[in-house]
């Protein structure tokens, strides 16, 4: 039976998710789409730009993305409380950003002080969108739908686009959120498409190599779009430094591209984290953490934990 998204998500408790979700029966989608023989490779780009959008008008924080042919990954922070502190002239302005007017498919920038007057003067509308702006699983809807519709209008079809539910794993130590930014940005290097993250497209360890700047380079690991605030931030646990993160995906890359059959003990503790992320499991941290995360919601305790 599958674990409801209530139990699966905190609904007190800002908290850390790895979020996968997949096209329709694994079709390649956003690829080389074999059956009509197309290349959709340019989708991608609508999914980045879309997630981006939106994270930074939900309460919720993108620190990693990785888009392939058939299925996407992020890692975000939801703070499902933070909503409740916005005023109500910044609900309106994050619901006016992330839902724009618009007139034969352009937003019309000119009309957005009038649609934020009005929905601040409509007390319902208001406390809905609050609630929405707040919600992950809006999220999610928010994003996905958008882009299901705009690729059915382009290859002139209809019916669902990505598989209904999506996958989210809670991240309960710092050691999970970093192993979790790691998984994702070396998903093409697994997957055989690149043999050095530098050549990874359509995902956050890209965006991020792109400069070499030292505000770039201090900026690394920070979230690439957030809609929690600079307050937040500075209550946020950090992953590792980023020469430590580097040259860690670098190791990771070569080891499993096969250029290399060596690696220290830091990196054979990374491998074995991104191994325990790849079950698909309802959260992920040391035994201590997991142990109490099943024990409030009276669940099993089934999750492998990360080596101490």
């Amino acid at each position: 039976m599958t674990t409801p998204r209530r139990i699966l998500v905190d609904p007190d408790n800002a908290c850390d998710y790895h979020v996968v979700s997949r096209c329709v029966q694994r079709a390649f989608l956003c690829g080389w789409d074999r059956p009509t023989r197309r290349d959709y490779s340019h989708r991608r780009r609508w999914l980045i730009d879309r997630a981006k959008l939106l994270a930074r008008c939900f309460a919720v924080e993108l620190y990693a993305y990785a888009v392939m042919s058939n299925h996407f990954h992020l890692v975000v922070r939801y703070d499902p409380k933070a909503c409740e502190s916005w005023s109500d002239a910044e609900v309106a302005r994050r619901w006016v950003e992330a839902f724009p007017p618009t007139e034969k498919g352009k937003v019309v920038e000119e009309r957005k002080p009038e649609v934020r007057e009005l929905l601040e003067g409509d007390p319902a509308r208001l406390e809905r969108a609050r609630r929405n702006l707040g919600s992950l699983s809006c999220f999610m809807k928010h994003l996905k739908q958008p882009v299901a519709r705009r690729a059915n209008l382009e290859s002139g079809t209809s019916g669902h686009f990505f598989e209904q539910r999506f996958y989210s794993g809670a991240l309960l130590t710092d050691e999970a959120l970093a192993a979790a930014m790691a998984y994702v940005d070396l998903n093409a290097v697994k997957a055989g498409l690149v043999a050095r993250i530098e050549e990874c497209r359509d995902a956050s360890v890209s965006e991020r190599l792109q400069e070499n700047s030292a505000t770039a380079l201090e900026a690394y690991l920070a979230p690439l779009a957030s809609g929690l605030g600079a307050g937040a931030l500075q209550t946020l646990p950090r992953p590792p430094v980023l020469g430590t993160y580097l040259e860690t995906l670098w190791s990771m890359a070569a080891l499993y591209t096969g250029r290399t059959t060596l690696g220290s003990g830091r990196v054979a503790e990374w491998r074995a984290r991104l191994a325990v992320l790849g079950r698909r499991q309802r959260a992920y941290g040391s035994r201590e953490s997991l142990a109490d995360w099943t024990r409030k919601r009276g669940l099993q305790f089934r999750e492998t934990p990360f080596k101490a």
